[in-house]
C-alpha cells in the first residue's frame, strides 16, 4: 500500500471513530423517554390523589347518611357530605357519583343495621398523553360501611 493510500484509510478510519453528534443523538432517544415516564408518574399521583379523596369522602358520607333519621334524609345527608368532600380546587374528579344505602334508617330501635356508602369519581387522564389523546378517563371507586346507632330514634 503507498503512503497517499495509507494516510486516506487513517481519516477514513478516524471519521468512522469520531463521537461528535452522539450527544445529539443520545438526546433524541432519552428525552422522550423521560417524558413519557414524567407524564406516567403524574398520571399516577393524579389516580392515587383521587383514590385518597374518594376513600375520605365516601367514610363522610356514610357517617353524615348514619347520623339522619330516616333513609331520604340519609340519601341527601350522603350525597352533600360527598360533594363537600371532594369540592375543592386541587381536586382530580370531573364527575362524582355517590350511591348510598340507606335502608339501615328503616328497622326498627333496638336493632343494628348500617348504611353503606359508595363514590365514585372520574379522574381525566387523557390531557397527559402527548399524541391520539389517551385513555381518557379512569373511574376510581371507594366503599364504606357505617353503623347506625341501635336506640337513636327515627321517624
Amino acid at each position: 500500500m503507498t503512503w497517499p493510500a495509507m494516510m486516506q484509510h487513517r481519516r477514513t478510519g478516524a471519521l468512522l471513530r469520531d463521537d461528535r453528534g452522539n450527544a445529539a443523538i443520545e438526546a433524541a432517544i432519552v428525552v422522550p423517554v423521560l417524558i413519557v415516564l414524567v407524564l406516567l408518574f403524574i398520571a399516577g399521583a393524579r389516580l392515587s390523589l383521587a383514590g385518597q379523596k374518594t376513600d375520605a369522602a365516601a367514610q363522610a358520607a356514610a357517617r353524615a347518611a348514619s347520623l339522619e333519621r330516616t333513609p331520604g334524609e340519609g340519601q341527601d345527608a350522603a350525597q352533600q357530605a360527598a360533594e363537600q368532600a371532594l369540592s375543592g380546587e386541587q381536586q382530580a374528579c370531573s364527575s362524582i357519583n355517590v350511591s348510598a344505602d340507606t335502608s339501615g334508617l328503616a328497622v326498627p330501635v333496638g336493632q343494628i343495621s348500617a348504611i353503606t356508602v359508595t363514590v365514585a369519581c372520574r379522574v381525566p387522564v387523557g390531557d397527559l398523553m402527548l399524541i391520539g389523546g389517551g385513555p381518557g378517563v379512569r373511574t376510581v371507586t371507594s366503599t364504606f360501611t357505617s353503623v347506625v346507632d341501635a336506640y337513636r330514634g327515627r321517624s
